[in-house]
């Protein structure tokens, strides 16, 4: 994709009429996007899409505000943040709060910084945590990549929102990120509807799955109709593993729900030239009373 083209998408008229919209008319509506946004490197990386990839690499950021912009998110969570002064540069853009929460590994050459997360939002943040628990503190084997929570003020009151992104590889692992998540989301929603979004790295099918719905948990995809869209990886979509879950009381109120399929969140498949801005789709729900 050349680099102009991809701009034209990404920064066209309809984001910058979002942009310059955004915050006026507030609807009485909350509309919020979970996304592992590979810390803003786009993908994949190609002999064809190198110079393009390469002349848009530094405005990735608020390239990708432009683009979230025009579906008018009041809430964004990120997997695989990148460093906090880029995920500043893209809260900014929206003219958003953010809570930055960095990853229980540090990383290493390919990624370094480690995979953080970070709750990008309009409303105002009134407390965030980094690797929350409700009981004592999480071993260093759990939650190798993030988990965060942050309390909002919002048209509904009060909202717990948790973003988290599991371990790739071992589902053990899993099953016990998922136990604790549980017990910390007991203990916040006798106060508030609790939103949990991540990259969970698990399909429908799998242990971890009956377990949030053991817990009395709904999978929003799922109870919109979406529960079958792959959501990995953008080049050949095959699998589910980025969700958005809600505790009953919130997910009554739920509208809609997309998976975010369409360029730049994939590759251009007429052009060679062109590159998605991650390697994962965003989801997207809509709640309103």
């Amino acid at each position: 994709m050349k680099r102009r083209d991809f701009l034209g998408i990404a920064g066209g008229a309809l984001a910058t009429a979002a942009l310059s919209a955004y915050g006026q008319n507030a609807p009485l509506a909350l509309r919020t996007v979970s996304y592992n946004i590979l810390a803003f490197r786009g993908f994949p990386r190609t002999e064809g899409n190198r110079d393009a990839l390469g002349a848009a690499h530094s405005r990735l950021p608020e390239i990708t505000a432009r683009t979230l912009a025009a579906f008018k998110p009041d809430l964004i969570t990120f997997k695989e943040a990148p460093y906090e002064k880029k995920v500043k540069r893209f809260a900014e853009a929206l003219g958003m709060n953010y809570a930055f929460f960095p990853g229980g590994w540090k990383g290493d050459r390919t990624y370094p910084g480690g995979f953080p997360g970070a709750i990008i939002t309009r409303y105002d943040i009134t407390y965030s945590e980094n690797r929350p628990s409700a009981g004592e503190a999480h071993p260093d084997t759990l939650y190798t990549r993030h988990l965060g929570r942050a309390e909002l003020s919002t048209p509904f009151g009060k909202l717990h929102v948790i973003t988290t992104h599991f371990h790739a590889h071992k589902q053990e692992v899993r099953l016990e990120e998922a136990q604790k998540i549980i017990e910390l989301i007991e203990s916040l929603r006798t106060t508030a509807p609790v939103l949990l979004q991540g990259d969970l790295n698990h399909t429908p099918d799998a242990p971890e799955y009956q377990l949030w719905k053991n817990a009395g948990l709904i999978d929003i995809g799922a109870k919109m109709g979406i529960g079958d869209e792959p959501t990995y990886p953008v080049t050949e979509p095959r699998i589910r593993i980025d969700y958005i879950w809600a505790t009953p009381d919130l997910a009554e109120k739920a509208k809609d729900a997309a998976v975010l399929s369409k360029p730049p969140f994939v590759p251009d498949p007429k052009n060679p030239a062109s590159f998605a801005l991650s390697d994962h789709m965003p989801v997207m729900a809509t709640f309103s009373d």
